[in-house]
């Protein structure tokens, strides 16, 4: 790694930069995306993964020399009409993990969304991000920040705004640093503006821009001089403050390696095919595989499915009702619905309602699919074997000895095996197999799994028999603390996730409510805060005691053998 970002001649930046909230403001034309970029080339020649929103479209130039005739910087663009991958609006959370998964650079090309698209997509990235990082310095460069993170926060805005202000607030100590780009200094929300530790500012005109301005550095240095400066500064020239280091700084930025695609072109001009760099280090096919939505829907449209469960719901609602019309009007009895036939249009009804439901909620990452069953042996007779599947019918098969599950089903038996070999209450088994445990379609695949015999219940709560284990192609290795965290930050809602964060910094202390809520930045006189804690509480996730609230043991230790997650009091 170099000793610094070598921004101007006889200038070079530390390091630290890469983990600070850092803020470049100028006018259009000033220099802005150029100061962004050489920063961008600094930290990629350290060595550091550096992710940037480009809401423009024209940061593709990076792949390519500043001259257009040679490779650039090795960084693979999903998104945009330059990308080397497509870029879907609720892929959010899929091109997060892969970025963390690999440790990547990445352009994020979100030019051909629409605002609502942006604001998903930024959202949905940000929030996973940040649950994913793992202290590996990561840098973020928001190109045109005002447009996503502005001022003005309306209602479509406010959770959006919230992620990336988390991220600002409280990404270093998770290795996460940003840079904030913005031509209307004015426009850019000052609850994120306000936390930066170091501010670029280029030449600016506009007095509401310099106000904004003033508001900031105010509180560092004397402004007037500065500020009358800013109108005459040459492009590329700025002011920077770094109030932990010293008085401000004045320089120019150096030029940048990489080719300018979003310069202005000039009428009659040829515009320039830039050469661009092949990523032979990087698996582009793998990654799009990775960042593409599934769906369990098979071609059919969301309508044709609404319809359908229509249809089978008045089917078995006219089935249930027929002995009662019977007996009213009083006419002899027709031969008896068959009960196996009103069971498969309750199964059907199921599978569609759970289709339907993931339509409905897009955000909801598709549900996991079960490993591809092996042939299962025979289920035990006998009591003295396996006591809580003695005597139980064995489910019909389908593929050799193999038990016909749905893919509801079939997450919910994952869901056990990955937690083995911890017994799970019902209500955290639903919160990782992430189904509501009321209602029929819940019943339905608890009643399938039980007459397969995969099911090992007690009091104490639920996990696999053998068969079930036989089913997943052997036990799993027990969840190490890490994955045990992880695999609860992914499933619960964000505000839990985020406490759960708190108490597992602060493990063994507890916390009280008012530290929790403050960490966690949840007021605890609302309902919200109850709510949340109550997801905690009630998945074995952290207990009241004394002096407060405590994460429990299994949470920090991981699923050892014979221990169990017990609900709280």
């Amino acid at each position: 790694m170099t000793a610094g970002l070598h921004v101007a001649e006889g200038i070079d930046l530390p390091l630290e930069l890469v983990t600070s909230s850092n803020g470049i403001l100028a006018k259009k034309g000033a220099g802005k995306t150029t100061a962004a970029v050489v920063l961008l080339e600094e930290m990629h020649q350290a060595g550091v993964p550096v992710v940037v929103v480009d809401p423009k479209g024209d940061w593709y130039g990076v792949r390519t020399s500043a001259d257009g005739r040679s490779p650039g910087l090795p960084i693979p663009v999903l998104g945009g009409r330059h990308g080397d991958i497509p870029l879907d609006a609720t892929a959010g959370e899929l091109v997060a993990d892969q970025l963390v998964d690999r440790q990547l650079s990445a352009i994020l090309d979100v030019s051909e969304f629409t605002k609502a698209e942006q604001r998903r997509f930024l959202r949905a990235f940000g929030d996973r991000f940040y649950r994913r990082a793992d202290r590996t310095p990561t840098h973020f460069i928001l190109e045109e920040c005002h447009e996503y993170l502005p001022q003005q926060v309306r209602g479509e805005n406010a959770a959006l705004v919230e992620t990336w202000q988390r991220i600002v607030k409280q990404g270093r100590f998770k290795g996460l640093g940003v840079t904030m780009a913005s031509q209307r200094s004015a426009a850019v929300n000052k609850d994120v503006l306000t936390q930066i530790d170091n501010l670029f500012v280029l030449r600016t005109t506009a007095p509401q821009d310099r106000d904004a301005i003033k508001a900031w550095i105010d509180i560092h240095a004397d402004s007037k001089t500065i500020l009358a400066e800013l109108p005459t500064l040459q492009t590329g020239e700025c002011w920077l403050w770094q109030p932990e280091r010293g008085e401000p700084i004045k320089f120019r930025f150096r030029r940048r390696r990489t080719f300018d695609a979003g310069t202005t072109p000039r009428v009659g001009e040829v515009a320039t095919s830039p050469v661009r760099t092949t990523l032979a280090d990087v698996d582009l096919d793998a990654i799009a595989a990775a960042i593409t939505p599934r769906t369990e829907t098979n071609g059919d449209n969301d309508t044709h499915l609404r319809a359908e469960n229509a249809r089978l719901r008045r089917e078995l609602a006219a089935a249930a009702a027929t002995p009662a019309r019977e007996t009213i009007i009083e006419i002899p009895a027709p031969t008896p619905v068959d009960p196996a036939t009103i069971d498969t249009l309750r199964r059907a009804i199921a599978d569609l309602s759970a289709v339907v439901d993931q339509l409905a909620n897009p955000t909801t990452p598709a549900p996991t699919p079960a490993p591809a069953p092996r042939a299962a042996r025979t289920a035990p007779t006998t009591k003295e074997k396996n006591p809580s599947t003695a005597d139980r019918p064995t489910m019909s098969r389908s593929d050799g000895d193999a038990p016909a599950l749905r893919s509801g089903a079939q997450r919910m038996v994952l869901a056990l095996g990955r937690m083995a070999p911890l017994r799970l209450t019902k209500s955290q088994w639903g919160t990782i197999a992430r189904l509501k445990t009321s209602g029929g379609t819940w019943s339905t695949y608890l009643s399938d799994i039980r007459r397969a015999g995969l099911l090992d219940e007690t009091p104490a709560g639920y996990t696999l028999t053998d068969v079930g284990f036989e089913y997943l192609g052997g036990r799993p290795d027990p969840l190490s603390p890490l994955e045990l965290q992880d695999h609860y930050r992914a499933v619960l809602r964000r505000g839990a996730a985020t406490m759960l964060d708190a108490l597992i910094d602060a493990y063994p202390r507890s916390l009280t409510k008012e530290e929790l809520g403050a960490a966690a930045e949840i007021t605890t006189t609302g309902g919200t805060f109850s709510t949340y804690l109550s997801d905690l509480t009630r998945n074995g996730l952290a207990h009241k005691t004394a002096t407060g609230i405590i994460a429990t043991d299994i949470l920090i230790h991981g699923a050892q053998l014979n221990q169990t997650i017990s609900p709280s009091v």
